[in-house]
């Protein structure tokens, strides 16, 4: 995995994969939700969550929704800066609160 926020101990990474749709987990602890970014005729499709079997609490779930939401453009790019063009990332820390 390649973590690329972390919220307040709410780690939010893609996963070690290079292939489309772009896979986002948000771990805390033992629990991990997973959603899918895909695109059709060049467009973001709207993101997709995929169940597992121990999922994030309703808030922090709810947290990781509004990340993804808010950031889609930027969470593209670094998808694109780290498997395409290969730059090192370092995590990025979110000290805000989410409104």
């Amino acid at each position: 995995m390649k973590p690329i926020y972390d919220y307040y101990g709410l780690i939010i990474s893609f996963k070690q994969e290079d292939s489309l749709p772009i896979l986002l987990m948000a771990n805390r602890g033992s629990c991990c939700s997973t959603f899918s970014i895909g695109f059709s005729d060049g467009l973001m499709d709207a993101p997709k969550h995929i169940k597992g079997e121990n999922e994030l609490d309703a808030t922090d779930f709810k947290t990781f929704t509004m990340l993804i939401e808010n950031n889609s453009s930027e969470i593209i790019k670094l998808w694109l800066d780290i498997f395409l063009y290969g730059k090192d990332h370092e995590v990025e820390v979110i000290k805000t609160k989410l409104a």
